[in-house]
């Protein structure tokens, strides 16, 4: 309390502060643990990397374990809500399938070391990432299976294996960012670059729609707002 009896404020970081700060930790975190790793990864290189004190990150997340959690939580829950605002649109379902192959490119584009990290984690880090995907993941993959199902009887998509489509849509958006480098040097250009990025969505998006749709869409969607220029590259193996 004050001398005049008021009580006195507690003070600490602005909200907006915090936010910012917090932002920037985490993506550091998402850097430096794609670029060596779980164990390779410490508190003193992520806080280098996001140009603040070591003290500051166990401020915020207390241990090393912590911030990779809250990394793998960013990403994963990204996604989830991805899926959720394209279910609940209004939208017809071939607009949806379209909105949602469109928006998981940019989510990747966004997060182009997401299978890295998931991939790297051993012991509690492994079994964290494995009870999100059991708790989360999974639900939302049969979820989108039986939407897939419902279109086929529906006579909008063609008769396909719901899981593979998704799987092979999953694995041709992931592969290209994993091979980020491999494919630049074949190219001679930055397959992170804008214009390869999105050469790369409409390609993707386009395959899709016409595999999977009986009336695949004749004109193209909406041109969307270019991705940034990246200058981090995935590391090599």
């Amino acid at each position: 309390m004050t001398r005049r009896g008021k009580p006195t404020k507690k003070r600490g970081r602005p909200a907006g502060d915090r936010q910012e700060t917090e932002t920037r930790i985490l993506d550091a975190a998402e850097q430096v643990f794609a670029r060596v790793g779980y164990a390779g990864a410490t508190t003193q290189a992520i806080s280098e990397e996001a140009g603040i004190t070591k003290a500051m990150i166990h401020y915020y997340f207390e241990s090393k374990e912590r911030l990779y959690r809250a990394v793998l939580d960013r990403i994963l829950f990204e996604l989830i809500r991805l899926v959720q605002d394209v279910t609940a649109s209004g939208d017809d379902r071939v607009q949806r399938l379209e909105t949602f192959v469109a928006g998981f490119f940019d989510y990747v584009a966004r997060h182009p070391h997401f299978g890295r990290l998931t991939y790297m984690g051993s012991g509690g880090e492994g079994r964290y990432f494995e009870s999100i995907v059991t708790t989360f993941f999974r639900p939302l993959f049969e979820r989108a299976c039986r939407y897939i199902e419902a279109g086929i009887q529906e006579g909008v998509f063609r008769r396909v294996d719901p899981p593979q489509v998704l799987l092979s849509i999953y694995a041709v958006t992931m592969g290209y960012f994993a091979d980020a480098r491999f494919i630049s040097l074949i190219l001679e250009k930055d397959a992170l670059g804008a214009e390869r990025l999105e050469a790369c969505r409409q390609t993707i998006l386009d395959t899709v729609m016409r595999t999977l749709c009986v009336d695949a869409p004749r004109r193209r969607p909406e041109p969307r707002p270019a991705l940034p220029e990246r200058s981090a590259r995935p590391s090599p193996g």
